[in-house]
């Protein structure tokens, strides 16, 4: 017959009530668990951000931005992007703000400066607000981030500058549809009251049609950005350093299980 203590133990055992683990390790590994789960729950990073016609919910954590969006097909940059009688990749009007040219290398008069050679000879010289300092020419088209080869991100000034955001800083942006995600580049400033615009290449490596002049999806792309992200300017804008250094700064911020908690709510379906 077995003893009373040892049935206890035995039973102890079973259910997984003993443990080799001192009271103190225990504690250390509850205290480590409850951690963990604080760290990746965003439910108290949320704000909140006004648009023109909507305030965006905002979860701000860990050196994380992040939001869902629409996204509009950005051709600034491209040698193509814009020419006379809407030759371009886009409509030449898209070029022009409420004082003029906003997109455009113009000339001392204010006139747009035409490509006299190369390939996209009678083209305009779209600009980027990111630049390429090893081009010295601001006529040079290869100065400015191209829409069509590089995955980049346009934002408005007032939330970037609210949200510690600069020019340069890396992004990981996800298509809800498909699931595909591409590491980009905050490379060009947006009007302000709107927010979720792409490149070109963007928006193919998010496997979205990528017309500036009539495609773009009204919602489901997340958007995370890094503040203070930016790669050395020396190394210049390759996709291969988008890549590398987004991956790095991902996965320092938490990865793919933080980022599945954070975005839950943003994707929740409102009632």
């Amino acid at each position: 017959m077995l003893s009373g203590s040892l049935v206890l133990t035995i039973i102890l055992a079973m259910t997984g009530l003993l443990s080799c683990q001192s009271p103190e390790a225990l504690l250390h590994d509850r205290i480590a668990s409850n951690d963990s789960e604080s760290r990746n729950d965003c439910s108290s990073d949320r704000e909140s951000f006004s648009l023109k016609h909507e305030d965006l919910t905002v979860i701000n954590t860990g050196g994380g931005v992040l939001f869902t969006a629409g996204m509009s097909i950005d051709a600034d940059g491209a040698p193509n992007a814009y020419a006379p009688h809407n030759r371009g990749l886009d409509y030449t009007a898209n070029a022009r703000g409420a004082g003029g040219w906003v997109a455009l290398v113009t000339d001392d008069k204010g006139r747009p400066v035409v490509q006299k050679r190369g390939r996209y000879r009678g083209y305009y010289v779209s600009t980027t607000s990111l630049e390429q300092r090893t081009v010295r020419d601001e006529r040079n088209p290869k100065r400015y981030v191209d829409a069509t080869k590089i995955p980049y991100i346009a934002l408005p000034e007032d939330f970037a500058a609210t949200f510690g955001i600069g020019i340069g800083d890396l992004a990981l942006v996800t298509n809800q549809v498909n699931g595909r995600s591409a590491y980009a580049i905050y490379a060009d400033v947006g009007p302000n009251g709107r927010i979720g615009e792409g490149s070109i290449a963007l928006a193919k490596a998010l496997g979205m049609p990528a017309n500036p002049r009539h495609d773009g999806v009204a919602g489901g792309v997340t958007y995370l950005i890094f503040p203070g992200s930016a790669p050395r300017a020396k190394d210049g804008v390759t996709v291969r350093n988008i890549k590398s250094s987004g991956a790095r700064r991902y996965r320092q911020w938490g990865g793919k299980q933080k980022l599945r908690t954070c975005e839950a709510p943003l994707l929740a379906p409102e009632h």
